[in-house]
């Protein structure tokens, strides 16, 4: 699985602005699943399910990982592309283009992350500060904007680079989520 997908065209941008298909690949990121496990985890009909599965993979956000064969069915396992699927090249997309549902999206992408917050604090076990969450406004010029974004990637980098090398130190998974958007 790579690190990054970047959406680069109108349809990738347009598939993945379904509120469903959102949640769709956020479930998928826990583990690979297929179209019948979805439609019960969702409580949504099968044909529902796959409509947007074959969406998702027409565009290459979504792919096959594995089939297995029960009761005579093939089951296709799926898994999205990448760990992140980043909307960092969409902004030359978007001018003078109307995308249906883009809020719709955005706000069923941050829903969620905070349910996969309240889940994982739901799970974790705190000691002294294990816990950081440090939610803060700040009014910074354009410069200083600049800077704090260079920022929040070399950190991104950082943490990705501790996450892909080989240790024999004991080492504990963290979840992390940071989201840095101008108000107005």
């Amino acid at each position: 699985m790579k690190e990054f997908f970047y959406i680069t065209t109108l349809d990738q941008l347009k598939v993945i602005s379904d509120p469903l298909r959102t949640k769709i690949l956020w479930s998928l990121d826990e583990r690979e699943k297929t179209g019948k496990i979805l439609s019960e985890e969702m409580h949504l009909s099968p044909s529902k399910i796959r409509y947007h599965l074959t969406e998702l993979e027409r565009v290459g956000l979504i792919e096959v990982v594995r089939t297995e064969v029960k009761n005579g069915i093939l089951q296709k396992f799926y898994r999205p592309v990448a760990r992140n699927i980043s909307l960092e090249k969409v902004s030359s997309l978007l001018n003078g283009e109307d995308v249906p549902d883009w809020d719709s999206a955005l706000k069923e992408n941050a829903y969620c992350a905070l349910e996969e917050l309240r889940k994982n604090i739901a799970r974790a076990e705190f000691r002294n500060r294990d816990f950081l969450f440090v939610p803060y406004r700040a009014e910074l010029t354009r410069e200083e904007e600049q800077e704090v974004r260079k920022k929040i990637k070399d950190l991104y980098q950082y943490m990705q680079s501790r996450s892909e090398r080989k240790t024999t130190e004991p080492v504990k998974t963290y979840y992390t989520n940071l989201a840095f958007f101008p108000e107005k």
